[in-house]
């Protein structure tokens, strides 16, 4: 797998179609690969993954690009979501109790 250390859209004016090129790094070298895509949404699409990814590399063998991403664990501790769901009850309540005064 090599690393894709750019990526860059491509509207070539004499086949008239749209290609996407890869900048990869291997073994002391640059080299670039180039695939047709459909358009410019798809050729956005492909930058928008590669510039949100972590990390991005492409197989020779297979030729599959491969975007990698790393989220934060944003799960809570059990204790804590109770906590966050009971609060929000409450100001849910305390909202109501608003609303039935402001009517009366």
């Amino acid at each position: 797998m090599l690393a894709i250390q750019g990526l860059k859209c491509i509207y070539d004016t004499g086949s008239r179609g749209w290609a996407v090129e890869l900048a990869l790094a291997g073994e002391g070298e640059t080299v670039t690969r180039r695939f047709d895509v459909d358009g410019p949404d798809d050729a956005e699409m492909l930058i928008e993954a590669f510039e949100e990814s972590t990390t991005s590399s492409f197989d020779p063998a297979t030729s599959e690009i491969v975007f990698a991403y790393e989220y934060a664990d944003l799960d809570l501790d059990e204790d804590e979501a109770e906590d966050d769901e009971v609060e929000a009850l409450e100001d849910e309540s305390e909202e109501d109790e608003e609303d039935e005064k402001e009517k009366a």
